[in-house]
């Protein structure tokens, strides 16, 4: 009669916990794929770290309009609903990237990707914005950065986020650039492949998430005034302003 008490009591327990990881798993829409390396900034990794992380999970990219509903918590407070059409050209593929890996003491940290492209007519991509958000556990920035040049000699600038919380914007002004690394999908190998390229960036710390901006667009196009409005628009896509 005890058993039978002791069952009776403990199978609603199972349930709700069986309910509860359900809901869990059913939320996200990310499917785990084969994947080759991971993506940071090549400026700021000797202050973040983010090279340096283990355990790295992958998984196929998904439609931009569904990533709020299916990230894990707390990442998908930090994703910001985005009008694209502030953008300095047109968008023909935007998708979200959904990458994990672990701390040392085995807490899972969360990585999303989410990137605009303009596309040639032979699908060769054109221009870019694309945004990383990466959970971390302390600011890396706790050190005013005074450098005016980045290490091969283009313009490094420090602003402000807010009061005073930095966000560094690296633009290209010279021929040559830092390598900037994005994260692709490769539909014969159902992989997660990395892309290097040359870009623009952004970079600044706030609420718990590194925020790294990259945009590629002509260079002839992208003088001070289309620079400023840049840095508003990644500005207001990270505190979350009306976008």
């Amino acid at each position: 009669m005890a058993t039978k008490k002791l069952l009776m009591v403990m199978f609603p327990i199972f349930l709700i916990s069986f309910v509860l990881l359900g809901c869990s798993f059913n939320k996200t829409d990310f499917v785990q794929v084969k994947g080759d390396s991971i993506t940071y900034s090549e400026y700021f990794k000797t202050y973040d770290g983010l090279d340096a992380r283990e355990n790295i999970k992958y998984y196929k990219p998904i439609s931009i309009d569904k990533v709020e509903s299916s990230l894990p918590e707390p990442i998908n407070n930090a994703i910001t609903t985005f009008d694209s059409n502030r953008l300095p050209f047109t968008i023909d593929d935007e998708k979200a990237y959904l990458i994990t890996s672990t701390d040392e003491d085995g807490n899972t940290k969360n990585q999303v990707q989410l990137s605009y492209f303009s596309r040639s007519e032979y699908d060769e991509v054109d221009d870019f914005f694309i945004v990383s958000i990466t959970e971390v556990d302390e600011n890396p920035l706790v050190d005013d950065i005074l450098d005016k040049y980045d290490t091969v000699g283009n313009a490094f600038k420090k602003e402000f986020l807010i009061e005073d919380l930095p966000i560094y914007q690296q633009v290209i002004t010279t021929n040559s650039a830092l390598l900037y690394k994005y994260y692709d999908y490769d539909e014969t190998r159902n992989s997660i492949v990395t892309v290097g390229t040359a870009a623009n960036e952004f970079y600044t710390y706030y609420n718990g998430y590194i925020y790294h901006v990259g945009y590629l667009i002509d260079k002839e196009k992208n003088n001070e005034e289309m620079q400023e409005r840049m840095l508003h628009l990644t500005r207001d896509y990270i505190l979350g302003n009306s976008m």
